[in-house]
């Protein structure tokens, strides 16, 4: 399964330092997620991160700043999916200078993933996946139906919300092909530690993570 971590909407002290240790410690994707910021603190807050692991970056807002940094790709919102003449205008454009860019999206349930894309993309979250303290699937979610569409939407499914120690184990044996880390490491005083301790455990489950 691939592993990819999404920030929080907010930025705390350490946040920026801890996913420098991240990428350090191996990340191989970090979703910046940050809604509320503007371009220009989005360009300022790239520019914090050594330019060698911006190709593991992908942006969830402000897509022209792929054009800019050498970036892994963008996400696209619910917001991206509203604009449609800008969402076609500013894609077509970032897709003619760099079309390998990675490109995902977020559903939130089940008949979405069989639903036609409005937009090609490479991978899509769905969730909010598991409960955070039982590790078990969230209301709506069922392992039928779930193994179902991880096999036959023809999608590449990442599950996304609740994953910790207590849900990976049951991600893994649905078949998912990537998990996102979010609240259980930004959650915590020291994120990079719970990130350490997430994949020290699944070495240990043997449970294998790109």
């Amino acid at each position: 399964m691939k592993l990819v971590v999404i920030t929080q909407s907010k930025t705390s002290d350490n946040e920026l330092a801890s996913i420098v240790q991240m990428f350090e410690a191996g990340l191989d994707t970090l979703h910046v997620r940050k809604n509320r910021f503007s371009t220009k603190e989005l360009d300022e807050y790239i520019k914090e991160i050594p330019a060698h692991f911006h190709n593991r970056i992908i942006i969830h807002s402000h897509h022209k700043l792929a054009l800019k940094y050498d970036l892994k790709g963008f996400h696209f919102t619910s917001t991206h999916l509203k604009q449609k003449f800008k969402l076609w205008w500013n894609t077509k454009m970032i897709y003619l200078r760099k079309p390998r860019l990675i490109k995902s999206i977020s559903y939130k349930r089940i008949s979405e993933l069989y639903e036609e894309q409005k937009v090609k993309t490479d991978y899509c979250f769905l969730g909010t996946m598991f409960h955070n303290v039982s590790g078990e699937l969230y209301s709506g979610f069922y392992p039928e139906t779930v193994k179902a569409a991880i096999d036959k939407s023809g999608k590449k499914i990442y599950a996304r919300g609740g994953v910790n120690e207590k849900s990976i184990e049951l991600a893994h044996s649905l078949g998912f092909h990537g998990v996102a880390l979010y609240g259980h490491l930004w959650k915590s005083t020291s994120p990079y530690t719970k990130y350490i301790e997430f994949i020290r455990y699944c070495k240990e489950k043997n449970i294998p993570l790109e």
